[in-house]
C-alpha cells in the first residue's frame, strides 16, 4: 500500500497539469442547394454551395497553463469546401485562421499570425445574420475590394478581413472590450499593406455597441512596382437591442480608398458607405427568423452606384450541433451599381451593370 501511495503522489500532480493543458478538434461542415441568377433575364442555375451558412472548416485549438494566470494559446484553423473538398480561402492551408500568442486570467490576451482584424469582428457584433446566410455584412466587399490584384497567400490576400502577419492585443472589463491590430501587410521596403486597427464595444444587458477604424497602406499588388503606397481607411459603427420578443441590429461602414498610383476610370471606386438594420426574431427554442436590409453606395468617378440588398432567413435547430435552414436573398442594383450577393463564403455576382441577382438556398449545417 505505501510503495501504491507513493506512485499516486508521483503521477497526481502531473495528472492535474495534464488536465490543465488542452488541445481541440473542432469543425463545421455546411451544404446547401441553390437556385440563383445573376439578374437581367439571366437563367436559373441549380448548383451546390458550401458555405452559405457558416464557412466549412477544420481547426485545432490549444491552451497551456503556464501559472500565474497565465497561458500559451493557439489556433490553426483552414476552410474546405463541401460540395468539392477543395481547400477555402483560394488554397491557402491554413486560410482561415493561424496564430499563437499569450493569454491571462487578468482579462488580457496577445496573439500574433493570421487572424480576423478588429473591423470584421466589429461587423460581425453588428450583424443580425452573424455573417452567414444571403443579405449578411459581407455583402461591404471586406477582404476583397481593398486588394483585389492580391495573390493567394501575399501579404494583403483577405486583406482587412484576415490580416497576415499581424499581432492583435486584446483586453476586457466592466463590459468594455478593446482591441488593437498592427498589420506588417507585404513586408516590403515600401511598407506596403502596413495597417493599424483599434475597436472598442461596450455589452451592458441587452445593449451592444462597437465602433472600429483601420488605416492601411495600398498594398504591393495595387500599385506600380517602386510607387510609394497611400494610405486608405475604414469605419464601422454598430450595435445591437435584445428586446427578448426580438434582437435588432444596424451599423454603418465606410471605406475611403486612395485614388493614388491608380489609372482613373468611370467606374473607379472612390469611397463606399454601407448602412443596414436586421432582427433576429425566436419563434420557438429550436426555430429563428432572420431579416437584414442593406443601403450600399459606390461614389465612383463618373455615377455613383446604388444598391438594396435584403435577405431573409429561417433557421430550425435540431440540437447543438446540426441545423437546417433556407435563405434567400436579393438585390436591387441602379443602372451604375453591380453589387453582388454574399453568404459566408458562397457568392452570387451580377451579370452585370444594373443586373438584380437573386438566391434562394436550403441547407443543412453540423458542427463537431
Amino acid at each position: 500500500m505505501k510503495r501504491i501511495a507513493a506512485v499516486l503522489a508521483t503521477l497526481i500532480p502531473f495528472a492535474c497539469v495534464q488536465a490543465q493543458d488542452t488541445v481541440t478538434i473542432y469543425g463545421v461542415l455546411d451544404a446547401s442547394v441553390s437556385v440563383a441568377s445573376g439578374g437581367a433575364g439571366a437563367d436559373n442555375i441549380k448548383r451546390m454551395d458550401s458555405g452559405v451558412g457558416p464557412g466549412s472548416r477544420l481547426g485545432f485549438k490549444g491552451k497551456e497553463e503556464l501559472g500565474n494566470g497565465l497561458s500559451a494559446i493557439f489556433t490553426l484553423e483552414m476552410g474546405l469546401n463541401t460540395d468539392t473538398g477543395a481547400l477555402g480561402q483560394g488554397g491557402l492551408a491554413w486560410g482561415r485562421q493561424a496564430y499563437v500568442g499569450l493569454g491571462s486570467t487578468a482579462g488580457w490576451r496577445i496573439t500574433a499570425g493570421r487572424q480576423y482584424t478588429p473591423i470584421l469582428l466589429a461587423l460581425y457584433d453588428a450583424d443580425a445574420m452573424q455573417q452567414v446566410y444571403w443579405g449578411n455584412t459581407d455583402s461591404t466587399g471586406i477582404g476583397g475590394q481593398q486588394s483585389p490584384n492580391s495573390g493567394l497567400g501575399a501579404g494583403c490576400q483577405g486583406y482587412s478581413a484576415r490580416a497576415n502577419n499581424s499581432v492583435l492585443l486584446t483586453a476586457s472589463g466592466q463590459g468594455f472590450t478593446g482591441k488593437i491590430m498592427l498589420g506588417a501587410g507585404d513586408e516590403s521596403t515600401q511598407g506596403s499593406g502596413r495597417s493599424m486597427s483599434p475597436s472598442l464595444s461596450y455589452t451592458n444587458g441587452p445593449v451592444m455597441v462597437v465602433a472600429a477604424y483601420s488605416k492601411f497602406r495600398q498594398c504591393a499588388a495595387d500599385i506600380p512596382a517602386g510607387a510609394t503606397p497611400s494610405w486608405q481607411s475604414e469605419v464601422v459603427l454598430g450595435g445591437s437591442l435584445d428586446l427578448g420578443v426580438a434582437k435588432l441590429f444596424g451599423g454603418y461602414y465606410d471605406y475611403n480608398p486612395s485614388e493614388a498610383n491608380k489609372t482613373l476610370t468611370p467606374t473607379t471606386a472612390t469611397e463606399s458607405h454601407y448602412v443596414w438594420l436586421g432582427a433576429r426574431v425566436p419563434l420557438s427554442e429550436s426555430s429563428t427568423v432572420i431579416a437584414q436590409y442593406t443601403h450600399e453606395t459606390q461614389k465612383q468617378t463618373a455615377a455613383d452606384g446604388v444598391g438594396h440588398v435584403l435577405g431573409v432567413t429561417y433557421e430550425y435547430t435540431f440540437s447543438k450541433r446540426t441545423r437546417t435552414y433556407v435563405t434567400a436573398g436579393k438585390i436591387w442594383n441602379n443602372a451604375t451599381a453591380k453589387f453582388g450577393l454574399v453568404a459566408a463564403t458562397a457568392v452570387q455576382s451580377a451579370t452585370g451593370l444594373g443586373a438584380d441577382p437573386r438566391v434562394i438556398s436550403f441547407g443543412v449545417t453540423h458542427s463537431f
